[in-house]
């Protein structure tokens, strides 16, 4: 019974992870991929750690992996990043993965052959809330993954022992950040650290945070904490991720270009390096290519918003809070009562906005309340005397579900990500002048002291106040000059921050930072730090770029600071000349380490006419064994953005393929690389592949994923898809080996020798109806597949064999995929009325149901 609990809740879990949360168009152009997906191709690509090309405060070995942060035997790990940094989305790609491999992973053939730890999501704040860690887990995946495939609640019980006997719960905190009060927060991390300690050991940890002071996250000591600092995108990866979004376009080179040179004219190129803000901005420009790109941070979200509203006009908003004021005044006959309700439905309604406003405003202060708790207590939300509690609960939440800003998690809503929350905040401390007025003194209580606010969120809220239209942008200012004045290295941290926020801040923060740049009294990463944020402010190029040489030239400096000074030079214009000459002298510097070197042949290689120089350097590391393992997979990673010079990567490339000190996974990744190359050692590439995908002693998974790069390859197409089709059909196996063989098959060729193979599982009564739905899913993806697909969900949810549940579960489905409506509509209603499924499941039921019939 627990390992069928197990299996259910990995399957939800993978569900889950797998979820998009901004709306898609039905019509226009493809949205830009998910960040799941995208990091997921990036990570898994090498699993290389991103490497920060631009001045960044990391504390972390930049040579760990992203990953890393989950393995080793440490029992509580903090993971830091700035906001939209993808701490959330690494967590999640965690679950991905666990769910993908199921329960086999921690057991195959009866035999342990991992002791990976089973990851389960929890939000700090619900921890913090809730002081037994069983109970919170419990609640936590009960509202999350309650619609996504539960066959029945997972108890505290549940989470109060180890998942196997083998292997421990990997608890994934996220947001430590978001608990509002430092002692809770400490208290927070007691509690975990004490769980941790435990023996047998039932839990690990993994914290997710924005920055915090050292002194709070270091109170626990080396013995239970450890730190990660998770690195921002590269303009490589920014380019890179550019270009899976545009791919859909007419002349996808060509916007790509247009998209990455709107980032600079805008000065966004630097923010874009941030996860979430790079999915925005190629959102925004997806949505119309000719406008452009919005100035600064406040800008990007605004446009953002109303995005989503224009985005989401398929699923007619305003049709369907018409509806919800109708069904609610429609509840009372009494034509007073009936009038009441009505027009106090449309004042909310015709709010709303600022509703929403207020709500994020209440939560970022530390009101945890539900939200319509939060919204009925407030003109003009408040509840109507006649109107009961629940149905006036009801209508808020029909009011808030289709503005796509927030998720239903559970009964209540959150906002989709923490800087959304921000933003929209930050309009209500600042709606007004009175609001401004009052907000001064709470941004600015100190003369020498840097506001102390959040980073992210002080830069929502100093917009608000400088942009404003009235005395009190004056106001904020004198206050700001008065405070950036000082000499503390807080304040010089503070104006950094910002000016990477891309804050609209006063004109003489450049001379404020050009005097930090140059003070010998601060640390020397402060210093590059405040000269390459010098040169984000529009006209002090040269300013900037004649300190960050001094700090390359200066050897009293540290290695790593001298060759990140040069490499951000190169990124000045007029500048190249001076750093490339800075940059090939660090490749030969026996002081220095490897990483650094690596560091400095990339930025080399950015420069055309010195990119062979670079290569030859990667080159010859790479097929160096004796050099560190994630050093060579940090310059492989900058040999495969090279563009030329194809036969010296290609040679790089399979001599990590064929080093069997290598794990499987990054060799059969490297190979994949050079079979796809226009070169000669292309041939001994798709060898290689060939060798891994027949290798009885390798993982299934292995050389499924070989087989699946095997089959674009004539010479060896039809070896590789018997070879998929066999692990598919192969019953020895375990049901997500044969589901991953499939789903390979599928997405390498979409014939229809694969949808037959999607078929027979998706039918097959001896596997988990779970299994069963992952393949319609799997089949859904692919848009010619989706009339099968539905033709399968609709069988599933006519199988009177199957437990209702599970039935209601594949009606959903179908909802999604749209189609044959009047026929959906009638087996939603059949469903509704069938006692054997069970209520909350037609709670859910019947919530699709409604939606169909109002749009």
């Amino acid at each position: 019974m627990r390992a069928s609990r197990l299996a259910s809740y990995l399957r939800a879990a993978s569900r889950a992870a797998d979820r998009h949360p901004y709306p898609d168009p039905d019509d226009g152009p493809a949205p830009p991929p998910p960040l799941t997906v995208y990091v997921c191709q990036k990570v898994a690509a090498l699993r290389h750690g991103a490497r920060a090309d631009e001045a960044s405060d990391s504390v972390a070995d930049p040579s760990d992996s992203a990953e890393s942060v989950f393995a080793g035997d440490v029992p509580l790990r903090i993971l830091v990043a700035q906001a939209g940094g993808g701490k959330s989305t690494l967590l999640r790609l965690r679950l991905a993965d666990a769910g993908a491999r199921g329960p086999s992973e921690h057991h195959r053939s009866g035999r342990a052959t991992s002791a990976a730890p089973v990851p389960v999501l929890v939000q700090a704040t619900a921890l913090a809330a809730e002081p037994v860690l069983s109970e919170a887990l419990a609640k936590a995946t009960a509202e999350e993954l309650g619609p996504l495939g539960l066959r029945e609640p997972l108890t505290a019980d549940f989470f109060s022992r180890r998942p196997d006997p083998r292997v421990p719960w990997m608890v994934l905190v996220d947001g430590l950040d978001e608990v509002a009060q430092q002692g809770d927060r400490a208290a927070l991390l007691e509690r975990l650290a004490l769980a941790a300690e435990q023996q047998p050991c039932v839990y690990r940890f993994v914290v997710t945070t924005r920055p915090l002071p050292t002194a709070e996250l270091a109170r626990l000591g080396s013995r239970t904490a450890h730190f990660s600092r998770l690195l921002p995108f590269t303009m490589h990866d920014v380019r890179a991720y550019a270009r899976a979004c545009f791919a859909g376009l007419p002349h996808p080179a060509i916007h790509r270009n247009e998209f990455m040179t709107g980032l600079q004219m805008s000065g966004l190129d630097a923010l874009a390096r941030t996860p979430l803000i790079a999915s925005i901005l190629c959102r925004l420009y997806l949505a119309d290519p000719a406008r452009p790109l919005p100035e600064g941070r406040t800008a990007a979200y605004r446009s953002f918003v109303e995005l989503l509203y224009e985005q989401n006009a398929h699923k007619d908003i305003r049709g369907t809070h018409d509806s919800a004021i109708r069904v609610l005044k429609d509840q009372y006959q009494i034509p007073r009562d009936n009038r009441a309700a009505e027009r106090a439905a449309q004042d909310v309604r015709d709010r709303l906005p600022e509703l929403i406003d207020l709500l994020a405003h209440e939560r970022i202060n530390g009101n945890t309340a539900p939200a319509s708790e939060i919204l009925s207590v407030h003109v003009p939300a408040r509840r109507p005397d006649r109107v009961t509690r629940a149905r006036w609960t009801s209508f808020l939440g029909d009011l808030l579900r289709p503005t796509g800003l927030l998720v239903q998690r559970g009964n209540d809503f959150d906002f989709l990500h923490r800087t959304l929350l921000e933003y929209h905040a930050a309009r209500h401390a600042t709606r007004d002048r009175r609001a401004r007025v009052e907000l001064l003194p709470e941004v600015f209580p100190y003369h020498h002291e840097p506001p102390p606010v959040d980073a992210s969120y002080l830069g929502f809220l100093l917009d608000g106040l400088l942009n404003a239209d009235d005395h009190t942008a004056t106001a904020a200012t004198w206050s700001l000059e008065r405070l950036t004045a000082g000499r503390n290295p807080a304040i010089c941290r503070f104006l950094i921050e910002q000016t990477h926020l891309r804050t609209n801040l006063p004109r003489t923060t450049a001379g404020h930072l050009a005097r930090f740049a140059a003070d010998t009294a601060l640390d020397e990463w402060t210093r590059v730090r405040a000269a390459w944020a010098l040169s984000r402010l529009e006209g002090h190029d040269g300013e900037a770029a004649a300190l960050l040489a001094a700090s390359a030239a200066d050897p009293t400096l540290g290695g790593a600071r001298r060759v990140k000074a040069a490499g951000l030079l190169a990124r000045i214009g007029g500048h190249g000349d001076e750093a490339a000459v800075l940059l090939t002298g660090f490749l030969t510097d026996p002081s220095l380490r490897d990483e650094d070197r690596v560091y400095a042949a990339w930025a080399l290689g950015q420069r055309d006419d010195r990119t062979a120089d670079a290569v030859a350097f990667l080159v010859s590391f790479v097929r160096d064994p004796t050099r560190d393992r994630a050093d060579r997979v940090r310059a492989l990673t900058d040999l495969s953005g090279t563009e030329g010079h194809t036969e010296a990567v290609a040679g790089a490339f399979l001599a990590f393929a064929a080093d069997t000190a290598v794990p499987m996974r990054d060799r059969v990744r490297a190979a994949a690389h050079v079979a796809g190359l226009d070169a000669p050692a292309a041939r001994d590439a798709a060898g290689l592949l060939a060798a891994f995908a027949t290798d009885t002693a390798l993982d299934v998974w292995d050389r499924a994923h070989a087989a699946g790069h095997l089959v674009h390859l004539d010479a060896h197409a039809p070896d590789a898809v018997d070879l998929l089709v066999r692990f598919a059909t192969d019953t020895g196996l375990e049901d997500w080996e044969r589901l991953e063989a499939a789903s390979t098959l599928l997405r390498r060729t979409g014939d229809e020798h694969a949808t037959a193979l999607f078929t027979a599982l998706a039918t097959d009564c001896t596997l988990d109806v779970l299994d069963r739905l992952d393949a319609i899913k799997r089949l859904a993806e692919l848009v010619p597949h989706r009339d099968l697909a539905r033709t399968l969900y609709a069988a599933l949810a006519t199988d009177t064999a199957l437990l209702g549940g599970q039935r209601a579960h594949a009606a959903i489905h179908l909802v999604d995929l749209g189609g044959d409506r009047a026929g959906t509509v009638r087996l939603l209603a059949t469903l509704i009325a069938d006692s054997a499924v069970p209520d909350r499941w037609r709670k859910y039921v019947a919530r699709e149901l409604e939606r169909l019939r109002t749009e």
